[in-house]
């Protein structure tokens, strides 16, 4: 596997791992916010992190439960009601709270990735091996997507 397929990949597997766990954690946790940090103490300790490397993940776990909270907007709920209740469905508006929430998630892709890269560049060879591999022992563990060996 090319060493960009591996990058893009163990990225896609730590956003996924602490953005679902922070989606997720109200249902076990009481509130995203504890879940988030139950995530952090876990990759904290299970990568035994410095304080560097903490700090770094500290960063990412705020920025994924900012972007949560700029992508969770009950309005859109209530618009998405309200063009499905309609008696002709309005495709106009619907693709106008598309093109909303797509430049939602663009505004905050950049702060992500980076966030994600300085996390991830601060870690040694084996950090980087332990966490793709925890990211295999927890995929689909999220109640929704069960794995299918």
């Amino acid at each position: 596997m090319k060493r960009s397929t591996k990058i893009i990949t163990t990225v896609a597997l730590t956003v996924g791992l602490v953005g679902g766990a922070a989606a997720i954690g109200k249902k076990h946790y009481g509130s995203h916010e504890k879940r988030a940090e139950y995530v952090v103490s876990y990759i904290t300790e299970e990568l035994e992190l410095d304080s560097t490397q903490s700090q770094a993940l500290d960063v990412l776990k705020d920025q994924m439960m900012s972007a949560r909270e700029t992508m969770k907007t009950k309005p859109m709920r209530e618009e998405a009601m309200n063009l499905l209740n309609a008696e002709t469905f309005d495709r106009a508006g619907a693709l106008e709270m598309i093109t909303a929430k797509t430049a939602a998630v663009n505004e905050q892709a950049p702060d992500m990735v980076n966030a994600f890269g300085d996390f991830f560049d601060s870690l040694n060879t084996e950090q980087k091996a332990e966490i793709t591999e925890l990211m295999k022992e927890h995929r689909g563990k999220g109640g929704r997507h069960k794995h299918r060996g």
